[in-house]
């Protein structure tokens, strides 16, 4: 908030910009903002920068260079050249405000971007940078392409794209627990996502190796609505679902194969246990909301632990990791127990669990991705540090 001028120097700010001159610099050395703590408009994935409330001079600007960040926001031209987050300039930040499909030029060919649906705009202050974000050693058809926010008055004080970068957020998506994106499936499934294709190829962020194993595995499954589906890069990613869920529905990318989007499992909920409940006289109260969880393999301890599982029997469950949402409708909060706790299936008295020979015919396990569980959860290497909770990067 700019603080109160006294009366002489205001008048002669008014008159100078009435006058439709540039305000002296002597004049604006005088002018002081103070910069307070505050939430940015967008649903954000990470940690926040701290802004501590500062007083700083506003730095001149000339009359033509006040024009030109007029004509720039008037046109909104939205034009991305660079996807490497590590060659970044300011150049490349763009404004997603307003339209509800904003359209983006990555390169020379321009196409309509999705929020969540074309009824649904990006939040506000959605201003920053389009980037790759991938991990190494992930097969072909792994990565995406995210949305990181940046600081808007930072960015008008000039900081580096490095700076902005580093203390932006990704956008979130509809459900605000999870970043938006745009994932390799669909920019290779879509023919309108091909610019975005091309300029990856065209910085060397996707090699033309890659590139050509993507299309051909592709080639051989059905990605319909693949766009609006789960996809796990691995199976052992952790990942964001509803409770309770009627259909859970993903896709997977394995060393072998990639997995069409199929429903996985049905009718899918937690219920807190007695006692896991505390200030409340409830048996059991059923858990509305989101939560993180992750395949893994456990192995049935007793005889009643899985409906008609006989003991040391090796299953393929589903672990809640943490709960987005604890706080209860009578205020009593939801506590998972430490280390977390296992889906529950259509009874309360039993876990969710898939045998392991149906789990390899609906590809949600392959022969990688199996010796993968097998090391994180029954090998001499599995620990307890492999049930500690893991937010999805």
């Amino acid at each position: 908030m700019l603080q109160r001028v006294a009366t002489p120097l205001r008048r002669a700010v008014q008159n100078a910009s009435f006058a439709g001159s540039s305000i002296p610099t002597r004049v604006l050395g005088l002018l002081v903002t103070h910069r307070t703590p505050g939430k940015l408009g967008w649903n954000t994935a990470s940690t926040p920068r701290n802004m501590h409330g500062s007083i700083q001079l506003l730095r001149p600007m000339s009359s033509s260079a006040v024009q030109h960040d007029v004509v720039r926001r008037r046109r909104r031209k939205r034009t991305v050249n660079n996807l490497d987050p590590k060659r970044l300039n300011i150049r490349d930040i763009v404004d997603l405000n307003g339209p509800r499909q904003p359209g983006v030029s990555f390169g020379a060919a321009g196409i309509m971007l999705d929020y969540f649906c074309t009824k649904t705009p990006f939040p506000p202050n959605s201003r920053g940078f389009f980037y790759y974000h991938s991990r190494p050693g992930l097969p072909a058809g792994a990565g995406e392409i995210r949305f990181r926010g940046v600081d808007s008055l930072s960015a008008y004080c000039q900081s580096s794209a490095d700076e902005l970068f580093a203390n932006g957020r990704d956008i979130l998506d509809n459900t605000g627990h999870k970043p938006w994106r745009m994932h390799m499936l669909q920019l290779y499934s879509a023919g309108r996502y091909d610019p975005i294709r091309r300029l990856l190829l065209s910085q060397g962020l996707v090699d033309a190796t890659r590139d050509l194993a993507t299309a051909q595995r592709l080639s051989v499954v059905d990605l319909k609505n693949i766009g609006i589906s789960t996809i796990l890069d691995t199976t052992s990613d952790a990942f964001v679902m509803q409770l309770p869920i009627k259909r859970l529905s993903l896709a997977f990318i394995h060393d072998e194969c990639i997995t069409p989007a199929s429903d996985v499992a049905y009718n899918l909920h937690w219920k807190d246990r007695h006692e896991t409940i505390r200030g409340s006289d409830a048996r059991w109260r059923e858990y509305y909301g989101s939560a993180v969880v992750r395949f893994e393999l456990k192995k049935a301890e007793t005889n009643d632990m899985f409906y008609r599982v006989k003991e040391g029997e090796v299953v393929l469950v589903l672990r809640i990791l943490e709960l987005l949402d604890p706080a209860g409708p009578d205020e009593v909060p939801f506590r998972l127990p430490e280390g977390g706790d296992l889906a529950q299936g259509t009874s309360p008295s039993f876990y969710w669990f898939m045998p392991l020979d149906r789990a390899r015919n609906q590809g949600i396990i392959t022969p990688s991705s199996l010796k993968v569980l097998e090391d994180l959860y029954l090998g001499d290497s599995a620990s307890t540090e492999t049930t500690a909770t893991k937010t999805p990067s």
